[in-house]
């Protein structure tokens, strides 16, 4: 018998033996440092050597206009196939989505692409892949990810698409092979998507129009993955605290 029973909701959750690569502080600075650069690189080239990074995208929207409804379905289709090639990037697609429709029609077609991608994924990991989780990732692991979702539920889905540096994709997959429900997890997920989702079409949005809007989209983004982060690192902190003190011995 294990202890899990015993544990709290959340310590699943945080007790890992490694800190995800993704949540590494050496990782989110340099992801903040990086962004950092780039603010003061564009305000340099634009204020002392005139260059103009707005993308001029009056021609790519007279073309889709011309397609008529045609565009947004094919890219619909698009993006929701894009989420069953988990390698293939998808905030590209939000950017472009951004350029072409602006910050409203973009996110709403983007978020009618990402569910039904997310929801046949789901069930293809569901009916195919569920019952090879224990072999794939081990019983010990697989038996954390089902404690999860048995006492977190919608939450750690929730969270796990909010945060902007985990990949959608794979989330989809591996809910399909936990004992999470489909109703709770296609809720969760729309609600968990449609913030960095929104970010990221305004910031394509912006490229077209004044890419300061870009950066202060990824300003947004970066400082999601920088709150994300620090609420990982002081939980993770306080339950290492807590299993040192005589008391929780």
């Amino acid at each position: 018998m294990t202890d899990t029973g015993e544990r709290q909701p959340n310590a699943s959750l945080f007790d890992g033996e490694e800190t995800p690569l993704l949540l590494q502080k050496k990782v989110v600075f340099g992801i903040a440092g990086a962004f950092a650069a780039v603010v003061v690189l564009y305000f340099l080239t634009t204020e002392y050597f005139g260059i103009s990074y707005r993308v001029d995208a009056e021609p790519l929207q007279d073309w889709v206009e011309d397609r008529g409804v045609l565009a947004p379905i094919v890219f619909i289709v698009v993006l929701a196939l894009s989420v069953l090639f988990a390698p293939v990037p998808n905030a590209p697609i939000y950017i472009v989505a951004g350029i072409l429709w602006g910050p409203v029609l973009g996110t709403v077609y983007c978020m009618v692409g990402l569910p039904m991608g997310s929801a046949v994924a789901f069930w293809i990991a569901r009916w195919a892949g569920q019952r090879h989780l224990r072999r794939l990732i081990g019983h010990r692991l697989a038996d954390r990810l089902d404690h999860l979702v048995e006492t977190m539920g919608g939450r750690v889905v929730f969270w796990s698409r909010m945060i902007p540096a985990v990949n959608f994709d794979w989330i989809s997959f591996v809910a399909g092979m936990t004992a999470v429900s489909f109703r709770v997890f296609i809720v969760y997920s729309f609600l968990g998507m449609l913030f960095p989702t929104a970010v990221a079409v305004v910031a394509g949005d912006g490229l077209g129009r004044d890419p300061r809007i870009t950066l202060a989209a990824g300003g947004v983004w970066v400082g999601v993955i920088l709150a994300s982060a620090g609420y990982f690192w002081m939980r993770r902190h306080h339950l290492v605290r807590g299993a040192g003190s005589p008391g929780k011995q």
